[in-house]
């Protein structure tokens, strides 16, 4: 298996906050602890261009083409398995193909799907999630407290407006701090009342956040592997997200934490964590459980190298 070319094809790698880009980056820095690495995506077919490691080529404009520089025999990773992608991949008779995700069921049955998420099984690779534990050091210099609720909004379609959630948890602990991160914006409240508000620029500042709080509530995490809730839970802040959230729900069922379905069950689960014995209890569970399944560069080789020998 090592000696095969390993192609990554990827149509979001060019997105720098998108979480299948970081998936695909992820993929193809572990496949070179394997063996030799080609990195497809948009762009002009034919050109290439300096990315890291990688000398990425380009998949072409109007319609997607593969480089006929390319073995026919190699294994392909595919972030998105997109109509036009699979069609391709098709025309040039690829058999060993793993994607992320794909927004139709692929005819060719072969074809595998990657999972990041769940417990140890066929198709499971551990994606490495880096952390920076400097951030556990000292606190973000814009705020001047640690213990808070800290809410991770994502983009806030309703402006200037307060979260539900985030009101619920201020309008309901009027004493304690709340945090609301949204728009690359961290906003202070206490009692429904704005304390003031700092920029969130690099992903330290995120980390700092994440790091000093008594619990985090991810309200938009990733679809495919819930990249913040991990981040969290490397630092040992509990997470708490909606049920229905995906690979965040599998996160905190698997290593601690809790998803809720109403505002009564949001604020029991903050609550809970405002006991020392029940926070210190899901801390270590979370910090244990994302060091171990995703904190290693190894343990991604290893499992990638696992779903490849499996094929």
């Amino acid at each position: 298996m090592s000696a095969r070319t390993t192609v990554v094809l990827s149509r979001h790698w060019h997105t720098p906050r998108s979480e299948l880009g970081f998936v695909a980056r992820s993929l193809a820095g572990a496949a070179t602890r394997i063996g030799t690495v080609a990195v497809l995506a948009p762009g002009p077919a034919g050109t290439r261009s300096a990315d890291g490691a990688f000398d990425v080529e380009g998949l072409g404009v109007q319609a997607v083409h593969w480089p006929d520089d390319l073995p026919s025999d190699c294994v392909v990773l595919v972030d998105d398995l997109t109509p036009d992608i699979a069609d391709l991949l098709d025309q040039v008779s690829q058999r060993d193909v793993l994607y992320v995700t794909a927004d139709h069921r692929p005819d060719n049955h072969s074809w595998r799907q990657l999972r990041l998420v769940g417990e140890a099984g066929p198709g499971l690779v551990r994606v490495y999630v880096p952390v920076n534990h400097l951030a556990e050091r000292h606190r973000h210099n814009g705020f001047g407290f640690t213990g808070y609720a800290l809410v991770l909004a994502g983009s806030n379609p309703d402006g200037d407006a307060l979260p539900p959630e985030a009101a619920w948890i201020t309008a309901a602990f009027h004493d304690r701090d709340v945090i609301v991160v949204e728009d690359g914006t961290a906003s202070a409240w206490k009692g429904r009342a704005l304390r003031g508000c700092v920029a969130v620029d690099t992903r330290m500042d995120l980390w700092r956040l994440v790091a000093h709080a008594n619990v985090c509530i991810d309200l938009g995490p990733g679809r495919h592997l819930a990249r913040e809730c991990v981040e969290a839970m490397r630092f040992g802040t509990p997470v708490v997200v909606r049920q229905d959230s995906g690979a965040a729900a599998s996160h905190v069922d698997l290593g601690g934490g809790s998803a809720f379905d109403d505002p009564y069950e949001l604020l029991n689960a903050v609550a809970r964590l405002h006991e020392i014995a029940a926070r210190t209890e899901a801390s270590a569970r979370a910090r244990h459980y994302a060091s171990a399944s995703y904190g290693s560069p190894d343990v991604l080789v290893t499992s990638l190298l696992g779903v490849l020998e499996a094929g």
